[in-house]
Formats: structure tokens, sequence, C-alpha cells
């Protein structure tokens, strides 16, 4: 998925302080890696009456703006958890049909404002959990609801989150038969050794066959690859780059492992049964390694952390996401960013009685809508000076004359075509080059 600038809405969890020495290495422009950029869901408050009216009240106007948006109904359920999963998925699965009569009553509500009627969306973008976990007909029914009830470009596209676990030949059939054009598989790694502890429910084997089933199928895949994982080697790393590649994938997003209290990975660390977490050095090393091998393969970085052939991938992100669903974290209407409660069975309720289930909300400021602006870099998108200036009516310069200089001076930002845009050295360091606008 190509991910907006602004995430929100899981509750605040705890990283794991990495257990190694201290790291500062000559050259270093900072003295740790940031996994996460600034404004996330981490760090706002809950919901208020007064925004909460004010954001309804933007819900009853028309939507004049030309941005692009993006539609992500939110599907928490997975067969099991992963040992290194920290988000609020659900897993007994027990009340799969009332909540989807909820979360289409709750996509109901946005798509009867005069603010959504007034929009047409570019993405359609099923989230999660493992949305694949559903049933063959639950599936057909949340993208027919969806694109009966929202305006789509004729251009759009469809994409779906999915565990190869789960995916069987008929599901892959539907996806391609209802138009779906890429599923995102959290592969993780091929490693079999590796994906037991990571308690990954099938082996290498079968993940494998069915990536080559949806591509047979004609359907776009990206996969999601761990790395610096507990005692994980250069090699091993190596080799999960290099299948990604014979697997003719159209992208893989590359994330470092990042350890948070009360996982079961953590846990096993913290009793001896697993190597501790590796630091920043060894990280950056697993980076640099899989930028250059993907790069030599016909990828480029974009995005997050993503490398990807696919053209579209390189465009700007969604400036506005709705969405809905328990654990959904990524809203952004208007200057508002939201996210929804956790709980399935608090979702259910809320819903029922006729309340939207959001539980954060927050307005952006003149200042936050600026640094916001200038967190594209982050995602690798380049910043446009003129633009930045027509919007704000100052250059970006004049906005942070601090943070572009020091920026500029340590080689992690370069100006091309009146561009402001990462080096290959700021790549690395791209979420903290993000804080620098927050300062």
């Amino acid at each position: 998925m190509q991910f907006t600038l602004i995430l929100l809405g899981v509750s605040c969890l705890n990283k794991v302080p990495k257990t190694v020495p201290a790291e500062n290495p000559d050259g270093w422009p900072y003295k740790k890696l940031e996994h996460w950029p600034p404004m996330t869901y981490r760090n706002h408050a809950t919901i208020s009456s007064e925004t909460n009216k004010t954001f309804r009240d933007l819900l009853e106007t028309e939507n004049a703006s030309k941005h692009n948006m993006e539609l992500q109904p939110w599907i928490p359920f997975c067969d099991g958890k992963c040992t290194f999963c920290y988000f609020p998925v659900n897993c007994n699965k027990q009340n799969v049909d009332l909540y989807l009569e909820a979360l289409k009553k709750a996509l109901s509500f946005y798509a009867e404002s005069p603010y959504v009627k007034s929009s047409t969306f570019s993405e359609f973008y099923i989230g999660g959990g493992s949305p694949s976990v559903l049933a063959k007909n639950q599936i057909e029914e949340i993208l027919r609801f969806c694109r009966e009830s929202f305006s789509f470009t004729s251009n759009s596209a469809t994409k779906f989150t999915a565990c190869t676990n789960n995916l069987t030949e008929e599901k892959i059939q539907l996806f391609s038969s209802n138009a779906v054009d890429q599923l995102d598989i959290g592969i993780q790694t091929f490693d079999e050794g590796l994906r037991k502890i990571l308690m990954l429910r099938d082996s290498s084997t079968k993940a494998k066959q069915k990536l080559r089933e949806v591509k047979k199928h004609g359907l776009h895949v990206s996969i999601d690859l761990l790395y610096n994982l507990p005692g994980q080697s250069l090699k091993q790393l190596r080799e999960d780059l290099k299948q990604s590649v014979e697997l003719d994938l159209e992208s893989v997003d590359c994330y470092p492992l990042e350890l948070y209290t009360d996982t079961p990975l953590s846990n096993m660390i913290a009793k001896g049964e697993l190597p501790p977490a590796n630091g920043d050095t060894k990280e950056l090393e697993m980076y640099r390694e899989a930028y250059h091998f993907f790069k030599e393969n016909g990828y480029a970085p974009t995005c997050h952390n993503r490398f990807s052939r696919l053209k579209e991938d390189f465009d700007k992100p969604s400036s506005e996401v709705i969405g809905t669903g328990a654990g959904f974290f990524m809203g952004r209407l208007g200057g508002y960013l939201y996210s929804d409660i956790e709980n399935v069975e608090k979702y259910i309720v809320k819903v029922q009685n006729g309340e939207l289930p959001i539980s954060k909300l927050a307005k952006l400021s003149l200042e936050d809508e600026m640094r916001t602006a200038m967190m594209l870099i982050y995602v690798r998108v380049p910043v446009d000076r003129a633009e930045f200036k027509a919007q704000f009516g100052k250059f970006p310069e004049e906005a942070f004359p601090d943070a572009i200089d020091k920026l500029q001076r340590n080689g992690l930002i370069k100006v091309e075509d009146e561009k402001i845009r990462l080096t290959e050295k700021g790549d690395l360091w791209r979420f903290n080059i993000a804080w620098e606008f927050f300062k």
C-alpha cells in the first residue's frame, strides 16, 4: 500500500530498548535511527466534544479540493498473532458477521455525507489484520458495497491485504474476477528457521507457491520483508532479497524489526531464548544491502520502506484517507486526523448506537500543515518549492531555515529543479529527517 503521510490511531505502545552498547560511529548524522515519523497515532489526544463538532461540520460541506483520496475499510481479523506483532488484531473471529454489518453502517455514514458525496477516490485499500481470512462471500460483499457506496476514478486501484496461510485458489480467483489489482502480503522472511520464530503459519515453500498462483492470475504482488531479526545473518537477508526478485514481485516493503513490550518475541529475548536485538550498525548494514540489491535489479526506493518497479508507486501519496474499522489508524479528512476504537466488540456497540466509532481526533494547525508538507521527503517524494510557497506564502527554507540548512550541510537533502529531495545518504536517515521539522 502507498501510505499517506499521517498515521494516527493505535494505542501508544512501549518500544523495547536495544540491548547493545550505545552506538554513534564517526560520520553518523544522528545518534540513533528513528523508525516512525512525527505526528503519528502515538502522540494524539482522545477526541474532544469541540473537535468532534467541527469535524462533523466539515462532513456537511462539499469537498472543493482536488486532492488524491483513498478509501480504507479495516478488517482486524487474523488466524493468529505473529510473535513480533503489536497491532490490535482479533484472532478469535467470533463476531465477524456482526462486525461486517457495523463496518458497512460506519462506512455509510461517511458515504452519505456531502463531503464524501462530492469526493472521488483514486485508491481503494482493504487493510487490517488479514482481510483474506474472510469467507469468499464476505470478501465479495465488502468489495461490492464499497464500490456501490463511493465514487471512484476510472483508473482507481484496488488493493487487498492478504496472508498466504488463508489464501486459497478460490479466493485468488475471486480477487482476479472482482477487479482487485494488487495483493499486499506479509511474507516477512523466506527462511524456515526465522519463520518459526516469528510464528508464521505456513512454510516458505507453500508461501512461495501462493505468490506464484497470485501472479499467474494477473494480480500485482507486494510483500513485506522484515530485517534485523534476532540472530539473522547478512547471508539470510541476501537470500530473502534474492528470492523476492526471482519471484518477479512488483514491490517489496522492507521493514526493520521494532520490538515492543509484551510481544512474544520481546519476551523470548528477555528470557534468553533468542539472541538480543541487534543495534543500529547492523540495521544500517542490512538496509544498505537491500537498497543496493534492489536498485541493481530494477527496483527503486519509494514510500516509507518500499522498493518498487511500478510507476504508480512513485506518484504523490493520497492527501486524504477516509476509512473506518476496529484499529483503523490512518484517517485524514480535510485538516483532521482520526483513528477508530481498537476493540471489535466496543466498535460494534458504538456503531449500533448510531455513533461514529472514532477514538482519537486532531485538527492540524497551519504550522502542522507546513510540517506535513515537508514530510513528503521521508516518503521519497520531492517537495516543490513553488507549490509550497503558493500554499503557505513562503518557501520551505523561509519556514524552516535551521532544519533546511542543517540537512543540506550534512548532505542529507539537495535541491534539484527547484525541488527538495533526499540524497542517497539521507535515504538511510529519512525518519530522523522528518523530525527536524518539529524541533
